[in-house]
């Protein structure tokens, strides 16, 4: 079965991966074969909006849905008025600097010790 990426309310994220989203947002999953392999959205936080990715397992095939989501996310996040978004670089993942520049992100520097990326419109 192919990925399907299907729009839900941030708790039902918070619910499915234990995690905890304290800010407004704008969320996804990603569901393949009935089980959810992801999740990501806009949220908004410290003045900036944030973009995020988690994911459970990657597969080749996933790669186009997730570029044209992103896409999709930059689309609404200009209907919201953003000109800037932000994002962590997961440095755990050694292909996430790749993704970042081949969606359109540069470095913004240094915070908290984590490398924050910034797509500009």
């Amino acid at each position: 079965m192919a990925l399907q990426i299907v729009q839900v309310h941030p708790t039902a994220i918070e619910i499915a991966e234990n995690i905890k989203i304290d800010l407004p947002a704008v969320a996804y999953i990603g569901v393949d074969d009935g089980e959810i392999v992801g999740s990501g959205g806009l949220a908004w936080g410290a003045g900036r909006c944030w973009i995020w990715l988690r994911t459970e397992r990657t597969r080749p095939e996933y790669a186009i849905p997730l570029m044209r989501q992103t896409r999709k996310l930059m689309a609404k996040a200009r209907q919201f008025g953003e000109t800037n978004v932000f994002t962590p670089r997961d440095a755990a993942y050694p292909t996430s600097e790749k993704l970042l520049k081949v969606l359109g992100f540069e470095m913004h520097g240094i915070e908290e010790g984590l490398e924050v990326w910034r797509w500009q419109l």
